[in-house]
This record gives C-alpha cells, sequence and structure tokens, in this order.
C-alpha cells in the first residue's frame, strides 16, 4: 500500500496513509451461496466474537502409546498422517514409541482436520493402522499388533431398502414370486419369507429375517444388506446367472451350494458343507464359517479376501481355483486336486495333501502351515521367498516336488523323501514371515540391522549412521501475511509482508529436538516501509548453534532469526498490483542446530512466532507486528501497547489486536495462501471470510481455500 509517513516531533509520532474508500461488493452469486453467509464490504463491518483467536489451526496434543513388545527394546516408528496416507494423507509428525515410552507431540493442525490417522511400523516394517479422532485439543491411543485375521463383519456401502423397490415386505409372506423387473424390498425385521425368483432382485434389510425356502433361478439377485441378517433352511442358487451378494450376516442350516456368483463383505455361517458347483465364482472379503468342509469344484474359483474357517476339510478340486490373499483356516484336512495360489496364510491343523497333477503355489512371503504333509504333485514357490512349515511329519512321494523360492520347514526332519527339494528350494525353519492382520501365525524372528545402535532400525532410521538423528518431521507449506501500520490500523489487504515457510523438524530416537531446517519464501512487499522478518523460536538463544542462512539476533533470551531487516532490499517491486512488474520470490534455506534436546510436546511443530518490525526512519525495531495472541520478543516497544488502535493486554494473552473491533495486523493460513490485491480488503477477496469470523470460526474454516465460490478472484493477485 501506497503509504504516507507524517512525522510530528512535538505531540510523538502520528502516522496517517492513503486509504481509498474500498468500493468492491459481493456479487449477487456470492451472497445467495449460503444462507449463513454474512454480507460484509470491509473488515470493519466485521462483528467480532468475544474471544475469536484468528486462528485457522490449533495445537492438539498427541499421545501415542504401544503394547507390542515382539522386538524387545528396538524402536517402533510412528507416523502421524492427516488423512489415510494411501489416499494421499500429509505426513505431519514421525517419531518413537516403545513399550515403555509413548510418542508424544504438539501438532499444530489444520482447524477443518477431525481425526488423524497413525501408522506403526515394526522393525520387521510390519503396519498397523489406525484413525483416532481429535478431541478438543488432544488426541491419543494405545496400539499394538494386528493379531487377528481381517473380518470386516457388517460393512457400509452397498443397497438399502429406500429406494427403487417395487414391493415391500414388513410381514410374513413365504410365497413370494419374484420375476423380471421386480425388486422386492424386505425390510420387517423378525418375520418369516419365503421366495422362488425367476428374474428380479429380493433385498434383505430387516434382522432376524427367517427364510423358510429360497430358489434363485435365471438371472435373479439376492442381496442381503450391511443392515440385515437372514437365517436361511435351505438357499438353492441355480445357474450361473444368478448372483447372491451379502453385506450383513447370513446363516445356513443345512449345506450351501452356491451354483452362480456369490460376494460375501459381511458373515456367511453353514451348519453344513460349503460347495462351489457348477462353474460358480466367489469373491470373500468378509467372513465364512463352514460348519463342515468346504468343496471348490471343477471350472469354479474361491478368492479369499478375508477369513474362511472349516470345521472339516477344505478341498480343491480338479480344474478349481483357490485364492487366498488372507486366512484360510481348515481344521481338519487340505486336499489339493486343483490350483491353489496362496498369498498370505493356509493353516491346516490335520494332514495336507498335494496331488498328482495339482500345483501350490506360495506367493512372496506367503506361509502354509500344517501338522502333516503329502506331495506327489507340485509346490513351488513365486517371487520373494515363502515358507512351508510342517510340525508333524513330511512325505514327498516320487513325483512329488518343493521348488522355486521356498523354504521347506519340518521341525522333525523330513521323514520320507522320494520326490525333489532343489531347483531354489531349501531346507530350514529360520525364515522370518510377520505376523500381520492376515497372518495371526508368522514365523522367525525379524533380521533388524540398527548401524548407529540408537534403538531405531535402519529401516525406519532417516540418519542410520548418526546415533543423534532419527526422524525428519517435515510438513507442508503455510502462509502468515502481515499489515504493516502497526499500532493503526491498515487496509487489510493483508499482502505488505507475504511469506510461504516449511520446516523439517529433525529429532532423535528419544523424540527430542536437535536440529531445525527451514525454507520461507518472501512472495510479496506491498508497500512502501522497510520492514524486517524474523521467527522467534521457543528456546533460550543458548540452545542455537551453526545458524546458516540467517542471523541470530543479539538482545533477545529466546531464540529470534532474522531473515531480513529490510523488505524494500530484498524485492524491487511489491507483487501486489496487477499489470504492474512482478519480483521472483525470494528463497530463504534457514538451518540451525539446536542443544538442550527440547521435547517434540514443548517445541511443537507450527507456524512458531513469526513476525515483522518497522524500520523505516522514525520508526524502528520496536515496532513489531505479530500474529494475535503471540507474545512480543524482548526488543519489542511495549509501550506502543494501548495506543493508536491496539488493546494489546500481555497480562490476558490478548495481543496485535486492535481496540476497535479486535481485528489483526497478521493472519496465518495452512496453505499457500493466494493473497488479495493492493488496497483489495481480505474479506472482499474471501466471500467466506465473514462468516468465518462471525462464526467464532464455527463456519468455513477452510474460507482460505479455492471451493467452490470461496473466492472473488477479480480482487485476488
Amino acid at each position: 500500500m501506497n503509504k504516507l509517513i507524517i512525522l510530528a516531533v512535538a505531540a510523538g509520532l502520528t502516522v496517517t496513509s492513503c486509504k481509498k474508500g474500498l468500493e468492491e461488493k459481493f456479487s449477487e452469486a456470492q451472497q445467495a451461496n449460503s444462507s449463513t453467509l454474512v454480507s460484509a464490504n470491509k473488515m470493519s463491518d466485521i462483528k467480532v466474537p468475544a474471544g475469536f483467536k484468528w486462528e485457522t489451526s490449533r495445537d492438539v496434543q498427541v499421545k501415542i502409546a504401544s503394547t507390542d513388545a515382539r522386538f524387545g527394546n528396538t524402536l517402533h516408528n510412528i507416523t502421524v498422517y492427516s488423512a489415510d496416507p494411501n489416499q494421499g494423507g500429509i505426513k505431519l509428525a514421525e517419531g518413537a514409541v516403545s513399550t515403555s515410552t509413548p510418542f508424544e507431540a504438539t501438532i499444530s493442525t489444520a482447524n477443518t482436520l477431525k481425526e488423524y490417522y497413525i501408522v506403526k511400523v515394526a522393525p520387521d516394517q510390519s503396519k498397523v493402522m489406525e484413525k483416532i479422532a481429535i478431541s478438543g485439543n488432544n488426541a491419543q491411543t494405545t496400539m499394538s499388533v494386528a493379531t487377528a485375521p481381517v473380518k470386516l463383519g457388517k460393512t457400509s456401502g452397498g443397497p438399502d431398502c429406500s429406494t427403487g423397490c417395487t414391493q415391500t415386505i414388513t410381514s410374513n409372506n413365504t410365497n413370494l414370486n419374484v420375476n423380471n423387473g421386480d425388486v422386492i424390498c424386505v425390510t420387517g425385521s423378525n418375520i418369516t419369507i419365503g421366495f422362488n425368483a425367476n428374474g428380479g432382485t429380493i433385498r434383505i434389510c430387516g434382522s432376524n429375517v427367517t427364510v423358510t425356502n429360497a430358489n434363485l433361478n435365471n438371472s435373479s439377485t439376492l442381496i442381503v444388506t450391511s443392515t440385515g441378517s437372514a437365517s436361511f433352511n435351505n438357499l438353492n442358487q441355480n445357474g450361473t446367472s444368478t448372483t447372491f451378494t451379502n453385506y450383513g450376516t447370513v446363516s445356513m442350516s443345512s449345506s450351501f451350494s452356491p451354483g452362480g456368483t456369490v460376494t460375501n463383505n459381511g458373515t456367511i455361517t453353514t451348519t453344513g458343507d460349503y460347495n462351489l458347483n457348477s462353474q460358480s465364482q466367489e469373491v470373500n472379503n468378509g467372513t465364512i464359517n463352514v460348519g463342515q468342509s468346504m468343496n471348490i469344484n471343477g471350472n469354479t474359483s474361491m478368492t479369499n479376501n478375508g477369513s474362511i474357517v472349516t470345521n472339516q476339510d477344505c478341498k480343491v478340486n480338479g480344474t478349481g481355483l483357490l485364492i487366498n490373499n488372507c486366512n484360510l483356516w481348515s481344521k481338519r484336512e487340505f486336499h489339493n486336486n486343483g490350483t491353489t495360489r496362496n498369498y498370505s496364510l493356509i493353516k491346516v491343523d490335520a494332514e495336507s495333501k498335494i496331488n498328482g497333477g495339482s500345483e501350490l503355489g506360495l506367493y512372496s512371503g506367503a506361509m502354509f502351515l500344517t501338522y502333516d504333509m503329502t506331495i506327489n504333485g507340485t509346490v513351488k514357490g513365486y517371487g520373494s521367498t515363502s515358507l512351508v512349515k510342517v510340525t508333524h511329519d513330511t512325505r514327498i512321494n516320487g513325483g512329488g516336488s518343493v521348488i522355486n523360492a521356498l523354504q521347506y520347514c519340518d521341525v522333525n526332519g523330513i521323514e520320507t523323501n522320494h520326490g525333489t527339494i532343489g531347483s531354489g528350494a531349501a531346507l530350514g525353519c529360520g525364515l522370518y514371515i510377520p505376523v500381520t492382520a492376515c497372518n495371526s501365525v508368522g514365523n522367525g524372528t525379524a533380521p533388524i540391522t540398527d548401524t548407529d545402535g540408537d534403538g531405531v532400525a535402519d529401516s525406519g532410521d532417516a540418519y542410520p549412521t548418526d546415533p543423534n538423528k532419527a526422524y525428519n518431521n517435515a510438513y507442508g507449506t503455510a502462509t502468515v501475511a502481515f499489515e504493516d501500520l502497526y499500532p493503526y490500523k491498515g487496509d487489510y489487504d493483508l499482502n505488505d509482508v507475504v511469506v510461504n515457510y516449511n520446516y523439517n523438524v529433525v529429532t532423535n530416537a528419544a523424540n527430542k529436538v536437535v536440529r531445525v531446517e527451514a525454507t520461507y519464501v518472501l512472495r510479496a512487499t506491498g508497500g512502501s516501509y522497510e520492514n524486517g522478518f524474523a521467527v522467534q523460536f521457543p528456546i533460550n538463544r543458548s540452545q542455537v548453534s551453526g545458524l546458516t542462512g540467517a542471523t541470530l539476533e543479539a538482545g533477545q533470551s529466546k531464540a529470534v532469526v532474522v531473515l531480513f531487516n529490510n523488505m524494500r532490499s530484498e524485492m524491487a517491486t511489491w507483487n501486489t498490483i496487477s499489470g504492474q512488474p512482478t519480483s521472483a520470490n525470494v528463497t530463504y534455506t534457514v538451518a540451525f542446530n539446536v542443544t538442550g534436546l527440547p521435547t517434540l510436546v514443548s517445541f511443537g511443530l507450527g507456524s512458531y512466532n513469526p513476525f515483522i518490525w518497522n524500520n523505516t526512519a522514525g520508526f524502528g525495531r520496536g515496532y513489531e507486528v505479530h500474529l494475535p495472541g503471540k507474545l512480543p520478543t524482548d526488543l519489542a516497544n511495549t509501550s506502543l501497547f494501548g495506543t493508536g488502535d491496539d488493546a494489546s493486554n500481555l497480562g490476558t494473552g490478548d495481543t496485535y489486536v486492535s481496540s476497535n473491533g479486535r481485528y489483526p495486523w497478521a493472519i496465518n493460513t495452512p496453505a499457500n495462501f493466494s493473497y488479495p490485491k493492493e488496497k483489495a480488503d481480505i474479506n472482499t477477496a474471501y466471500t467466506k471470510f465473514a462468516s468465518w469470523v462471525t462464526s467464532g470460526g464455527a463456519q468455513y474454516a477452510d474460507w482460505y481455500t479455492n471451493g467452490t465460490g470461496y473466492r472473488n478472484a477479480a480482487n485476488i493477485y
């Protein structure tokens, strides 16, 4: 902003600024965007609620404990993410956890964020992920190792009975006829039904529904929804065009022999056999409990992504195909006459028989655990080494072979071997297989390398040869933007000094801060004042050493790092006026070592205390401008408090807000902030800003983003 400085000696310093009236208004579309949208033409029109802090982020105290004692004193890694890391979540913090010492940190967290994703990585690289809610300014949990197989149980998603129904059943009806185009929705609970379907769809949404007879013919479909539970006396799924999908809980008082397509996302329990016949195709994403045997017959396939438990045998016959991606447990025998592809764990309590012409394939760290083993066919490893483990007797007959990437473990030694163990396979029992959500057994001891001896395995140590460093806490870009007329109000375009910043806080194995690495980018200098910029850190000045890229300010008890003393010497143009020449952004790379080992709780991960001061003649170093609620440094002129438009109160910590309206001189956003043009009040650039303020931050906490209707592009540089 083009400022005129007038110095009046007799009455002290008086500042006058050329402030032209703001004529910008919201467009009708912006005003109509929300029924709660507050309309204001300038900052001074906004009523600020008592206690509003102008914060787009808050400090959250995070505490993560662990009960996973599998690796003694070796530390496990904890990483805190803003969302599921598999879906693009951003890393917010990282450190160590053990059974005796939790991971604790203070993390500056966007007000829009209501939960964290926590990933614990053991020294063997096995992972556990948990989603935890942020409760107020706290988030905590205790993590262990996932020992149970994946059991999805009832899952959300899928259809319901609220739309698309041609008939709704609320009471007993054992004579339902379902034809093409019909959608029969069963919403009643504790009722009895029966149906004959020659087409169409049956949806069961009620609970405890008894089905006395059920026939699926032609291209008919049966769906048990996530709210549904049903008991079948007999479910006849006839023909390859029929479909049965379960999201809920299903029990069958006899055997189940599907002839079409079955997808289980919930729980299916049978008292009899489970037979895949007549080219049936099945995918299990949940839990299947089989009362007797499971038979995967010719020209059928079972893909198990969840848990299958058979109380008797599991048999893969003829051209049948079993693909096991998670956990399969046969409490009696396992017979392979077809093809089995095991990517996780198959556990057999009695004898396993790999018959002639068949193949048991194990893929990349899979495990096959059995009491007895008879091999007449082929056991073959693919990818990285997998494990076959026999706890009693092995018999390899002529024509039987164990080959490729396999370790074969018979704890008693192989009793009979007339076949082949070779071509990449080897005898042994030491292969490490981690315990996972799908493999509750595992094998061996993880090979752990800790080169620097700090307790953090090399696999999780960002500095594996430096015992004083272990973790990088690098988090995303944020922006601080200032008005510089303090202690008088500015024009609230908040572009007098605009600086992006990001930090990497390096910690050791004890989660203590040992180094700070920072990048600052000066983007705009919207005025003629000679403003300086610095950051105060929450440590004593004496705790900083080896500073590069900046200056450690003298006369300060706390560590104050100065990037520049005069913005007009840093950037030739303002970068705030459209159509005018622009200057390239100025980047500052700053680093320093930290002594005294402050914790991540006390040091924190956030914005710290960035500020500017007016170095123009007649002002001086004492004219500091901070974010609302931040404290001045030792060199600030606190006699300015309460003068001009300032209403700072050190006693209450209510600092750097104005007396008339409690407006700020600076704002911080957890984003690459698009700042307003010269003379464009921030309220006219961001259409949700006023609503955010007047609601006390309850509405439009993401006002600074590029959401639909959030910006008036004409007023943004």
